[in-house]
């Protein structure tokens, strides 16, 4: 005799059926309040409105190859720009500081600034921060920046070492390198043969000299 199949109630169809109905209603009931109560000023009921979200890793594991490759190093100096501009530095005089108090907007204002999601891009300006360096991202930094001078410190090499530094550089910002060619006056055939020579020799050199990969 074959075993039959548990019979479902028409009210147990009906239950497991208005479950995920129910569960998305109250995810849009919360965002609703959660949207009210940032327009009212309040901070209560805003975090966790959509629920938990799994963050993605910051950065990616570093790949270090067994020898010194001029991929490498240009991988190296790229990291290396990148982390100077992570380190809380000046980088120009400080100008005029507006001594105002903190405006308290509306909520009329706050309405207005929905609709043009001027609201949007200013909680996105507040919420930014600047993630300091680790002290072997430092290390890496001082190290790396080191080797264009030391390296191709020759007068032959000058047009070479300011390849290598400006590539490097425009690649970490990401820079319109078209436009920065035409600043310098340079083809970017005659640019990245230079940026391949200077990643060469550095390679060369830190080979010779038995530097550790890291």
């Amino acid at each position: 005799m074959r075993n039959r199949p548990p019979r479902v109630s028409h009210d147990d169809s009906q239950a497991r059926a208005a479950a995920p109905a129910d569960a998305a209603a109250a995810l849009n009931d919360r965002a609703v309040a959660a949207a009210r109560a940032e327009l009212r000023g309040e901070r209560t009921g805003i975090l966790g409105a959509t629920g938990r979200l799994s963050l993605p890793r910051l950065a990616p594991p570093r790949r270090v190859p067994e020898r010194w490759t001029f991929v490498h190093v240009m991988e190296r100096l790229e990291e290396a720009f990148r982390t100077l501009r992570r380190l809380p530095i000046s980088t120009r005089p400080r100008g005029y500081v507006n001594s105002m108090p903190f405006y308290l907007y509306d909520r009329g204002d706050l309405n207005a600034q929905l609709e043009t999601y001027e609201l949007e891009r200013l909680a996105r300006m507040r919420n930014r921060v600047r993630i300091a360096p680790s002290p072997a991202e430092i290390a890496r930094m001082e190290e790396a920046l080191r080797w264009p001078a030391l390296f191709l410190s020759g007068a032959e090499f000058h047009h070479v070492a300011r390849a290598v530094n400006l590539g490097c550089l425009w690649a970490a910002v990401d820079a319109d390198v078209a436009k920065g060619l035409r600043r310098i006056k340079l083809t970017p055939r005659t640019f990245n043969a230079r940026k391949l020579q200077g990643l060469r020799i550095i390679a060369r050199e830190l080979i010779r000299r038995h530097v550790p990969v890291r």
